[in-house]
């Protein structure tokens, strides 16, 4: 019976201290962290040396007997406990990006990789007072019809107050099954009294691409790109479509607050600027590399000057593509220096539902940097503030040095003045 137990249960993941260290281990997953450059594997299985890690798993099963006997509480949730050791053993690393993701944070990051969720479609934020607030409901979502409104302040979901809660904790809240609904309580402005809107939940795919032409005179475009999802390289080729449509001369692609996502589309997305040769290098622990080459039938379009626009919030998948475009000199980079992730997460799902993100490997620019903890360097540097509008370049002055580039990539007199010509796309959620 005790053996089957062993292999009932991934040996790696139970060890006796990380319990004690547990109980006191937060869930820290964020929007962030859960879209770094990531490989998903199947289920975890239990290793070959299961027999000798027996004592380490008797250990375990004795503290959790000594609870169920005498713990002066009756109700104890062993799937927290053991949730709650995990975490702690993956604390002990001191590796941000080693996590646990319990059943329902696996689901939701899954949802975000492929680019669509449940929910009721609207993009949250938080404030100056600490308070989560729509900072924008997407065009035809759930909340836009139930008449939610950009700036209203949450107050409770389904009567639960959400105040200190993490904005990813009410995110959770907010979301759940298809048609089943969920009641916000909301403070907006010049209102008094707080207002209910009840709301349905719909599957939402919001865009991860935003594109107009900022210069048509000159035949500049421009591409804000949000993340790297399953969705985002066709939305990338649509955009491109449209502005070849428009005879753009040049291009500035805005990685600017895109913290990153998954490492093949960031290769998919890298394949698009460069000839040929790697995008990113993946190195182990053992010290064995794997290149990851350009992908030629990405060479769909004609290749366009180039002026690529990071943030310090450009992470992950934003780096390797930032990084190949510098070391082959295919464009210009243009902002801040980058976040500094430069690591690789490989997801595996565990028999319950949930999933650990465990630190598998590096990578490396094409030239072989490693810019971990650094990030990228921009050929000009320009500091500015928080993502502005889009297209409001008397406030963007990130834009408009980029803008400025580019016009000397193409020749054009500094004296031009641009004009502005939006196309159609919207804002997506964090």
């Amino acid at each position: 019976m005790r053996k089957s137990l062993v292999f009932a249960i991934p040996v790696l993941l139970i060890l006796s201290a990380a319990f004690l260290v547990g109980f006191a281990a937060p869930d820290v997953l964020s929007a962030q962290l859960s879209r770094l450059p990531e490989r998903l594997e199947m289920l975890v299985k239990p290793p070959e040396s299961a027999e000798a890690e027996l004592p380490i798993v008797q250990t375990y099963y004795s503290v959790l007997g000594k609870l169920r006997e005498s713990y002066y509480s009756q109700k104890l949730d062993e799937h927290q406990l053991t949730y709650n050791a995990i975490r702690g053993m993956l604390q002990a690393l001191n590796d941000p990006y080693t996590r646990f993701l319990d059943p329902e944070s696996y689901k939701r990051m899954r949802e975000e990789n492929e680019g669509n969720f449940v929910g009721i479609g609207a993009q949250l934020d938080v404030n100056k007072k600490q308070q989560v607030y729509i900072k924008e409901p997407l065009p035809s979502s759930p909340a836009v019809k139930a008449g939610i409104k950009a700036g209203d302040v949450i107050l409770k979901v389904d009567d639960k107050p959400i105040a200190g809660l993490e904005i990813d904790k009410v995110v959770e809240r907010i979301r759940g099954e298809e048609g089943t609904k969920v009641k916000l309580t909301l403070l907006r402005a010049n209102q008094s009294k707080p207002i209910d809107i009840t709301i349905v939940r719909r599957v939402v795919q919001p865009p991860v691409v935003r594109s107009k032409v900022l210069d048509p005179k000159n035949g500049i475009g421009y591409i804000r790109l949000y993340g790297f999802n399953e969705r985002s390289d066709s939305q990338f080729d649509a955009a491109m479509n449209e502005l070849e449509k428009q005879h753009v001369q040049g291009l500035i692609l805005d990685l600017r607050q895109n913290p990153g996502g998954l490492l093949q589309v960031a290769v998919e997305i890298g394949s698009r600027f460069i000839e040929d040769g790697p995008i990113v290098i993946i190195k182990d622990r053992s010290g064995h590399t794997e290149e990851f080459n350009v992908d030629r039938s990405k060479h769909n379009h004609k290749r366009y000057p180039l002026v690529v626009l990071v943030d310090k919030q450009s992470a992950s998948a934003s780096e390797i593509v930032a990084a190949a475009i510098q070391d082959d000199k295919a464009g210009t980079i243009v902002g801040t220096d980058t976040f500094g992730k430069a690591r690789v997460q490989t997801v595996s799902a565990l028999l319950d539902g949930s999933a650990i993100s465990v630190t598998t490997a590096k990578y490396l620019t094409p030239k072989g940097r490693d810019i971990n903890k650094v990030g990228v360097k921009p050929d000009i540097v320009v500091e500015g503030k928080e993502m502005i509008e889009l297209g409001d370049l008397k406030q963007d002055v990130q834009l408009a040095k980029a803008l400025g580039v580019m016009k000397q990539k193409l020749g054009v007199p500094s004296t031009s003045k641009p004009t502005i010509a939006q196309q159609d796309g919207e804002k997506p959620p964090r």
